[in-house]
């Protein structure tokens, strides 16, 4: 009797546990919801700057959303910069088409250049969006840069390549060809601005590529402007919410361009190395991964990206 007391104790506390709803996962700011030019609704948060000279767009990868960029954002808003987290088309709440229907990531093609209709090209569109819309806000487009992992990276940099007065890029695991979104060409055309890139060794994909777009961006931005960094060893879709990066990338922002090399010095080739404190691929406790709500996928294992 007194066993199945204690199971029975057991299972109702057990049970009342369960039943406590989860914290929803809320990126800080006001709610805006955008058209994109090709006629895609699309929802983001906005966060003004307070005393810092940028605000960043943030862009999630695929099958990812704005809420991944929770302890960032954060991290923007105390050292004084404004933020605008964008679900790009397709994903979280920016999910009705240009028809007025409901319309998901999943069903998106990504053939390759000249061979068809890329939808992850198109998300460049998103992001002129926002930018439009942060014109509306008195928030000029040279105080606009890009903070974007995975596919939003890349879309990220296809579109300050072609609009000049972006002021600076971050690129977290970046790719040459995420989604059959090409890369190279769009570093080139990027020249004298400041790219931060940050990737990790446990990423077999970003591991490969990162060094590539490295060597393409001291060839157009100079070796002042462009900044290579081996983040912690975690799965690529873990860098956003690594306390190390964080703290990596609003140092970064904060003085973006590097002092000038002696005479005769070409500096690192691939770049320096993110201490992090730890020595194996664990995550702190304060780097725990932030769960996706319920209806979106796990955080992607990295070796089942698309190339």
């Amino acid at each position: 009797m007194i066993l199945q007391t204690a199971v029975l104790l057991a299972a109702t506390a057990f049970a009342g546990s369960a039943a406590v709803p989860a914290k929803p996962l809320i990126l800080p700011g006001q709610d805006v919801e955008l058209k994109s030019e090709d006629g895609w609704t699309l929802a983001g948060k906005y966060l003004p700057s307070s005393s810092a000279p940028q605000t960043m767009i943030l862009l999630h990868g695929k099958g990812e959303r704005k809420e991944l960029w929770i302890k960032l954002a954060k991290a923007l808003a105390a050292a004084g910069y404004g933020y605008f987290g964008l679900d790009l088309r397709g994903h979280g709440e920016s999910a009705v088409g240009p028809d007025g229907l409901p319309a998901s990531w999943r069903k998106f093609k990504a053939l390759p250049q000249g061979k068809g209709p890329n939808d992850f090209e198109d998300m460049t569109r998103d992001i002129a969006a926002v930018v439009s819309w942060l014109g509306t806000q008195g928030v000029p487009e040279e105080t606009v840069g890009v903070i974007g992992t995975d596919v939003g990276g890349s879309v990220g940099l296809k579109y300050a390549a072609v609009h000049p007065k972006v002021p600076l890029v971050v690129l977290l695991s970046p790719g040459t060809h995420y989604e059959e979104v090409l890369t190279p060409n769009a570093m080139r055309f990027y020249k004298n601005r400041p790219v931060l890139m940050i990737y990790s060794e446990a990423d077999r994909f970003a591991s490969r590529d990162a060094p590539v777009l490295y060597a393409f961006a001291r060839m157009a931005a100079g070796e002042k402007n462009a900044t290579l960094v081996t983040g912690p060893k975690l799965p690529g879709t873990r860098l956003p919410q690594s306390t190390a990066v964080i703290r990596q990338i609003v140092s970064w922002l904060q003085n973006p361009v590097k002092p000038e090399l002696p005479a005769g010095s070409t500096g690192p080739v691939t770049g320096q190395a993110l201490s992090t404190g730890t020595a194996d691929d664990s995550l702190s406790p304060d780097e725990a991964p932030l769960p996706l709500p319920p209806e979106q996928p796990a955080l992607q294992d990295p070796d089942r990206r698309q190339n």
